[in-house]
């Protein structure tokens, strides 16, 4: 069977001053009336049902998915004791998900990127299980790149693994760290290189046996946790395999080393919502000059996005403006400076303002 294996820690901190470290991005409704959360849940349907889909995230965390996602038993919610990025939690469901289902397949999806064409993306999915039930591979969707982004990082393709109707399957070449410009444009103008959108499928069997071979401090511990699953002592082990894990990406510790890895192309109208500038190019294809939510009333106000609150945001002569009022934060940038965001968070954590992160 496939199960859905939501990891929603990501802070969201391009997002401030409406992502905040108590409610990160995945939290808010930013591109419909649904949160990115419950997006992502949706989009699933009916291909994975709530029985197969869990969601894992930090302990601070769970109270708002609760709220958010009714309908997944508490046992679908794994709460971490701390923070140490993807590959220990990758690793927790892959013990939980072994332990119910010795064949279990595993889809990774990031709780807080946006897709357009759900129908695509569940047409794709049904696609790879079946080559992933062919053998012991991991696989990750790349996304065709339409323009040289600099923020993410890039998958570089191949010989064809596969060729399933108009669909191909290519062996990863390499993976790629996050491009300068000049790099970008040259990804870009060559077929071969995809954007890593961070969605896997593997063989929970095939990823714990990887995790022994490339990451025995990890996997020493998920054994621990193995031991007492169902029991307990749970709750108290999983907390002590994590203090001893180290924090690194499941790229860095598994993708990167194993030499069975595919990759599929796809075109599903993807993007991670990792600027308040991508969300203003996101919402902008209806060709609107400004994208609104809230409350506004403006005078040669053009190209612009303004996320209000509960107060009515006025403007007049503006071109290319990011508007976010969090009612305790106004922040207002140029939209070509949305990405220094981040420099504003290391001031306030500098000054000990920290109850605006």
């Amino acid at each position: 069977m496939m199960y859905a294996i939501i990891m929603a820690g990501g802070s969201g901190t391009r997002l401030w001053p409406r992502s905040r470290r108590d409610r990160p991005k995945q939290f808010h409704s930013l591109t419909s009336d649904r949160s990115l959360l419950q997006e992502t849940v949706a989009r699933l349907e009916p291909l994975i049902d709530a029985d197969h889909i869990y969601v894992i995230a930090n302990k601070s965390h769970v109270k708002p998915i609760k709220e958010q996602l009714g309908e997944l038993p508490d046992s679908h919610i794994i709460a971490e004791p701390y923070s140490k990025n993807t590959a220990p939690a990758v690793g927790t469901m892959a013990v939980i998900l072994h332990e119910r289902d010795p064949d279990a397949i595993m889809v990774v999806l990031p709780s807080d990127h946006f897709l357009a064409k759900g129908e695509e993306f569940r047409r794709l999915l049904g696609l790879v299980e079946d080559v992933i039930r062919e053998d012991e591979f991991l696989l990750t969707i790349g996304i065709k790149p339409t323009y040289p982004e600099t923020g993410y990082g890039y998958i570089e393709i191949g010989n064809e693994y596969k060729e399933v109707g108009d669909d191909k399957i290519f062996w990863v070449k390499s993976f790629k760290e996050k491009p300068d410009p000049g790099t970008a444009q040259r990804y870009v103008a060559s077929w071969r290189y995809v954007w890593n959108s961070g969605m896997f499928v593997w063989k929970a069997s095939t990823i714990l046996k990887l995790f022994e071979k490339h990451a025995p401090e990890i996997y020493k511990g998920l054994e621990r946790f193995r031991a007492v699953l169902g029991t307990p002592r749970e709750a108290d082990e999983l907390k002590e395999a994590y203090k001893g894990f180290p924090s690194i990406s499941v790229d860095y510790a598994i993708m990167e080393k194993a030499e069975r890895v595919l990759v599929t192309p796809a075109d599903m109208g993807w993007s991670d919502v990792g600027s308040w500038g991508a969300l203003h190019e996101l919402l902008s294809f209806d060709g609107a000059t400004n994208i609104v939510v809230g409350r506004h009333v403006g005078i040669d106000t053009h190209n612009c996005l303004i996320h209000g609150g509960t107060r009515l945001v006025a403007t007049v002569g503006l071109d290319n403006m990011i508007i976010v009022d969090a009612d305790d934060v106004l922040f207002v940038c140029p939209k070509g400076r949305a990405q220094d965001v981040k420099q504003l968070l290391d001031k306030l954590q500098e000054q000990g303002r920290t109850e605006y992160l």
